[in-house]
């Protein structure tokens, strides 16, 4: 009898499931109520038309593309790659979705992984890029690799992200945007060549001046132009910064500073660190905390031989 030859599909699929478990990652189909958004992903998850697209292709076509995850304990799986396609799959009602599981060595590599996956796949808003950023920040910062200095803090973030520093810093100032001047620049009534330059903080004292021209002026013409005339107004008019607030009293910054560090005490006092924790990654952090408490004592010494 004549060897029954193997159809092109089924050698592609087992060619795939061989490479996925020599790299450990045997994709599985997991439930989708047991999938989590992560608490990272800052990116826009608004039902727009990428989103009605995504929609699209997994109803006809189902997923080209498996979701990645990491396990989140009890059952749980955090997602990494594929936040709009599985909200797509809870719009379908599907029960489960292919999985790849994988495991970061540390919070940064997670959020990493994640940030890489949108960069290269999605269109994404500069106010997108500016809060995913923002949470880059805070979790250098948590992990005590953060320098002090500005700069250093975009160089290392461009690093991270393989962008410019320029780019960075350029997003970053987005935040400093208020709400109303935000939404006008995310819902289009404001040229994102105006909120680049309202963002820069030496523009920020500009805010209530050109939110007072809109609002008294003739809404006939077009809101993004008015908006623009608004911010040459301001501009033109150099009007002066605001005074610099005054400093606190030495002794008042004391106190409270004592208050910060009893409620730090008693918060590590009923840390408990379980058997699930990374012990390795606890005894770095916990050695940075010693090393900051040391550069503190020397502040505060000579601070005080100073009296």
């Amino acid at each position: 009898m004549s060897k029954k030859t193997a159809s092109i599909f089924s050698t592609l699929q087992k060619t795939a499931e061989n490479a996925a478990a020599v790299n450990s990652e045997l994709v599985r189909s997991l439930p989708v109520e047991a999938l989590e958004d992560n608490p990272m992903n800052r990116f826009s998850m608004a039902e727009d038309e990428q989103f009605q697209a995504t929609l699209s292709s997994v109803e006809k076509d189902g997923f080209l593309e498996d979701i990645v995850v990491t396990p989140a304990g009890e059952g749980r799986w955090r997602i990494v790659s594929g936040h709009r396609r599985v909200a797509a799959a809870r719009k379908l009602g599907k029960s489960s979705v292919p999985c790849k599981i994988r495991e970061y060595p540390d919070k940064l590599a997670e959020l990493r992984a994640l940030m890489g996956a949108n960069l290269h796949r999605r269109n994404l808003s500069p106010f997108d890029m500016a809060r995913q950023l923002e949470t880059l920040r805070d979790v250098l910062r948590q992990e005590g690799r953060l320098p002090e200095n500005v700069k250093e803090q975009a160089e290392l973030m461009a690093e991270q992200t393989e962008l410019s520093r320029a780019t960075v810093e350029r997003y970053l100032d987005l935040l400093n945007l208020n709400g109303t001047l935000t939404a006008w620049a995310e819902g289009g009534q404001m040229t994102m060549t105006d909120a680049y330059e309202l963002a820069r903080k030496k523009n920020q004292h500009l805010y209530p001046v050109v939110e007072e021209f809109v609002s008294k002026a003739d809404r006939q013409e077009d809101f993004p132009a008015l908006v623009h005339r608004a911010v040459a107004w301001a501009k033109a008019a150099e009007l002066p910064p605001p005074p610099p607030k005054a400093a606190p009293s030495p002794l008042r910054t004391v106190e409270s500073f004592g208050r910060s560090i009893r409620r730090s005490t008693a918060q590590m006092k009923a840390l408990e660190l379980g058997e699930e924790a990374d012990r390795e990654a606890a005894k770095k952090k916990l050695e940075t905390c010693l090393q900051n408490l040391e550069e503190l004592r020397r502040a505060v010494e000579a601070l005080k031989n100073s009296l």
